[in-house]
């Protein structure tokens, strides 16, 4: 006993030593640390980004360390979009100089959410942009070249912004995309893009709108009120699309983004090709009804002009909203052919037999517990009558020798012999 109260004091002791130069340690580095906002992640922290950034990229060699920030100091690599990127999950970006170019890689929290930033800086760019097989999918505009695949978005920056679409920006992206694994080896697009109505004789889809939303901030850049008329509650997330009549895009002409410009001849035509169509869907019934009732309160403080221009429902999780509308028959008719997916799916069939390998012991213990139950019962009754029927009987007898007492208290009749007309005793002598 006495040994083991000395080892537990050596312990409590040595425990208290560490205790202080670890703290020690923690206050001497962090004396040369940026501040918190800054949110530097160490390079000697195990990280899979930093693995796409060797010292040599595809034969070139870096001209400057690697750079990488948390989700919280992305700003020093996309300044003012931070609120998007923040919305696409962005977990942690990485960047690093070779040559005249600056690879960028932001790795986000699953592949949807890589692909809808993706979209959105491809479909943000005002300039032209061409689709370039690297990765899942590529782009290349004027002065950056960016891909997407599995859960990381790449962004392979010239140092002139006339420099983006040169051989060795895309030798750097293809070496970049040949290192990234992705975690499925399906590359599946977000299931919500199948929502969206498909083109028709009379409706048609303008090619390459489709965009896919995490938050109010990147669905404000596509869509006129996004920002005010949903909140994206829990894990909501958003598509959206660009939609005109077919005899509209026929009279039209093709613009540089491929998107047609009208000229209504007509009659009924609708003169604005632009209606965009959203669809948010909230993963629960309550969140999509405090969605609508922010919708309808948000309509409801414009102008009466603006509200014409807006057509909104629900359905199912979904709400369906049309925006920029200047035929209202033809949104309506849009927003009311979206269908929410009802799916029920059974686990098993409850038909089929069970093939549980611990059935038969199962059914033991539910054989024992349920005689055992009714062996408690049993007991219980025999154990509750025979307390109760001793307490009556022994009640009962109290109460009788209350009212008879013992042969002391009785009366005793003493009948002379002559009362009961015996015959007189014989003289024996």
């Amino acid at each position: 006993m006495h040994f083991r109260k000395i080892r537990a004091g050596i312990l409590a002791l040595v425990s208290i030593v560490t205790s202080a130069m670890v703290i020690g340690a923690q206050q001497a580095a962090g004396d040369g640390k940026p501040a918190a906002g800054a949110d530097v992640v160490s390079l000697t922290s195990p990280n899979p980004i930093l693995s796409l950034l060797p010292d040599t990229l595809a034969g070139y060699t870096a001209t400057s360390d690697r750079k990488l920030v948390g989700k919280d100091g992305i700003a020093e690599f996309v300044a003012d979009k931070t609120p998007i990127y923040q919305e696409y999950f962005v977990v942690s970006a990485a960047a690093r100089e070779y040559g005249g170019a600056r690879v960028e890689v932001f790795e986000m929290r699953n592949q949807f959410a890589a692909y809808g930033l993706f979209q959105f800086n491809s479909g943000a760019s005002k300039t032209r942009n061409r689709p370039i097989e690297i990765g899942s999918e590529g782009s290349q505009l004027d002065g950056e070249l960016m891909f997407w695949k599995g859960n990381f978005f790449v962004r392979v920056v010239g140092a002139s912004q006339k420099t983006g679409g040169t051989s060795a920006h895309q030798a750097l992206a293809r070496a970049v995309a040949n290192v990234i694994v992705p975690t499925s080896s399906a590359e599946a697009r977000p299931p919500l893009f199948n929502s969206l109505p498909a083109g028709s004789q009379s409706v048609l889809l303008v090619p390459n709108s489709q965009r896919y939303f995490l938050g109010p901030e990147s669905l404000n850049t596509f869509v006129e009120h996004g920002r005010g008329m949903f909140e994206f509650l829990g894990d909501t997330e958003a598509v959206a699309a660009q939609y005109t009549k077919a005899d509209v895009a026929l009279n039209g002409k093709s613009s540089d983004h491929g998107k047609p410009e009208s000229t209504p001849s007509a009659v009924g035509a609708s003169p604005d090709p632009s209606l965009k169509l959203v669809i948010v869907e909230c993963h629960t019934p309550e969140f999509a009804t405090d969605e609508l009732a922010r919708v309808t309160g948000y309509v409801a403080s414009l102008s009466e002009t603006e509200q014409q221009q807006i057509v909104f429902k629900r359905t199912g999780n979904y709400i369906v909203a049309a925006v920029n509308v200047a035929d209202r028959e033809f949104a309506e008719s849009l927003v009311n052919s979206v269908e929410y997916p009802y799916t029920v799916k059974w686990l098993r069939n409850p038909l089929w037999p069970t093939n549980d390998p611990f059935r038969a012991r199962k059914a033991a213990e539910m054989l024992v517990s349920t005689f055992g139950l009714i062996g408690l019962m049993l007991l219980t009754v025999l154990v509750g009558g025979t307390i109760f029927g001793t307490s009556v009987f022994l009640k009962r007898r109290k109460r009788q020798q209350e009212i008879f007492s013992d042969a002391g208290g009785m009366l005793r009749l003493d009948i002379e012999p002559f009362a009961l007309a015996l015959p007189p005793k014989r003289d024996e002598t």
